[in-house]
């Protein structure tokens, strides 16, 4: 991988520009997502916002106008509202200059309950595997409407439940977010330190 410009990164070797790209956006501090997963058969960029931040719009349309190709681009956006409202300003952005690009919205967390709206979820770890199922529909030369297809098709059928073993610290400061007793998780955790669903004695994989 390298970095173009402030905060964008992309695969150092670039597929070829008749195949859709794939990109995504988040912030920093929780890595290796997401730019640990920029790649081949999976990211063609990432675009970095600051600590536990989204990135801006701006930068965002930054990245789509780098990868504006006439195979498309598929934006994945994890279910954070400053991702969501970032991404849907470059969305805007980038549909007034012409750039085709799509935008897919991961919020597969179910520790609000299976019958929480949609749009109450949050994304979670869950775009991983799908990025590298949409990456590797784009890798195969799959059409930007087959490619939203089949991530749709996944995004619908996926799940993620995090369990805390133990508390979270600010990666920048070090100050602590949240703190679990050593005989306790907690089920639901947010990937910020934010609280779950409830707390609990450790349990078995089964049992949770």
């Amino acid at each position: 991988v390298k970095i173009v410009s402030e905060k964008i990164v992309v695969r150092a070797n670039a597929k070829v520009e008749d195949k859709v790209a794939i990109i995504s956006m988040g912030g920093s501090g929780h890595e290796p997502a997401i730019s640990g997963f920029v790649g081949e058969g999976m990211l063609d960029a990432s675009v970095v916002g600051d600590i536990f931040a989204a990135p801006g719009a701006p930068k965002v349309l930054e990245a789509l106008r780098m990868f504006k190709r006439e195979a498309g681009i598929l934006l994945v956006v994890l279910n954070h509202a400053g991702d969501v409202m970032s991404a849907n300003m470059a969305m805007q952005m980038a549909e007034r200059e012409g750039i085709n690009v799509k935008m897919l919205l991961t919020a597969e967390d179910i520790s609000a309950g299976l019958d929480t709206p949609v749009e109450d979820r949050r994304g979670l770890g869950g775009c991983i595997p799908l990025y590298k199922v949409a990456g590797a529909a784009a890798e195969q030369g799959k059409s930007l409407e087959e490619v939203i297809d089949v991530a749709t098709r996944f995004n619908g059928q996926m799940a993620t439940l995090a369990v805390a073993m133990t508390g979270a610290t600010h990666p920048q400061n070090g100050a602590v977010i949240s703190t679990l007793p050593d005989d306790e998780m907690e089920i639901g955790m947010g990937q910020h330190g934010e609280a779950g669903g409830g707390r609990s004695k450790i349990l078995s994989a089964d049992e949770t």
